[in-house]
């Protein structure tokens, strides 16, 4: 893993983000370079996410080894983290997967770009009263994200669960009007994402990702009617990433920080956390990017 103690400050000032907060001077010498009582001060970073857990301790512990200091910037709403990187208020994002990002840029003309993957959970349809898909009764209600992204892939798990089928050439983004049958009359309630544990209880099934609805309600993923496989490559737009405002994408210094996801005791504590539900990414930039690309102008073309 590339260090930052081995960059000299005046590198640093010159290739990282301006709004990156830097405690050291720009005439500050490297470690090793000048006094010995003037160690580099470390790089200060502030990363927005969804929420801090154990996984965020053990990044920043990580962090700190390589003399980066990231300060977490928890939303509750997930527009928010995008809306704050546009703006200048953090540095960098650490929350969303790159369908959904695709959607917020062109949502916002905005130009939101991955640096590196960092972690892809396993999304299911869960049920409290029903054992088995084939248990839903007909007119079953199932609660599925509002946001287009997550709730594209809620309607791809449905397809898969054989409950309705989609329109062909439907790209990434299908929509409740892309569904072609429904023969068991499946009512289709789109919420707001980080509700759907809330709304398990009053309705049939919820599709959701299974490290939210196992952290919220201790429902393990061996509890769902079907999971989705994070591996396969249909999977890939839902890889989490690192993003930065477009401007800033090559710099040199986020493929760093990217590094520390990989980090076997990042990998552990990211294991521990979900309880298996979401494992670190691996993904290189450049797909990341290409991926983003096409998917954006689905998004266009849609919104067109």
């Amino acid at each position: 893993m590339t260090k930052f103690t081995g960059l000299r400050a005046l590198a640093l000032a010159a290739l990282i983000p301006t709004t990156l907060v830097l405690a050291a001077c720009s005439a500050a010498a490297a470690p090793g370079t000048g006094s010995s009582d003037s160690p580099a001060e470390p790089v200060k970073v502030r990363i927005g996410v969804s929420e801090i857990g154990p996984i965020q301790d053990v990044l920043k512990t990580v962090a700190s080894e390589n003399n980066v200091e990231i300060e977490w910037q928890a939303f509750s709403d997930w527009t928010l983290p995008n809306e704050a990187l546009v703006n200048g208020d953090i540095d960098a994002n650490a929350f969303q997967h790159i369908a959904f990002l695709s959607a917020f840029n062109v949502a916002k003309d905005a130009d939101v770009q991955p640096v590196g993957p960092t972690q892809i959970t396993t999304w299911g349809l869960y049920s409290e009263n029903y054992d088995a898909v084939a248990d839903l009764p007909a007119g079953a209600k199932i609660a599925i994200p509002n946001d287009p992204s997550n709730g594209a892939r809620a309607l791809f798990l449905l397809r898969e669960a054989g409950l309705i089928e989609l329109g062909s050439d439907i790209g990434i983004y299908p929509t409740t009007e892309d569904i072609t049958k429904n023969s068991r009359n499946i009512e289709i309630l789109p919420v707001v994402a980080q509700q759907l544990p809330t709304t398990y209880p009053d309705v049939d099934a919820v599709v959701v990702g299974a490290a939210t609805i196992d952290k919220a309600l201790s429902i393990t993923s061996d509890k769902a009617l079907l999971l989705d496989d994070p591996h396969a490559d249909t999977s890939l737009p839902y890889t989490n990433v690192l993003a930065v405002r477009g401007e800033d994408k090559d710099k040199k210094e986020w493929a760093d920080i990217v590094a520390f996801w990989q980090d076997p005791r990042v990998a552990e504590a990211l294991k521990t956390e979900s309880k298996g539900n979401s494992v670190v990414a691996t993904v290189p930039v450049e797909k990341l990017r290409s991926t983003l690309a096409e998917l954006e102008k689905l998004a266009e073309d849609i919104k067109n």
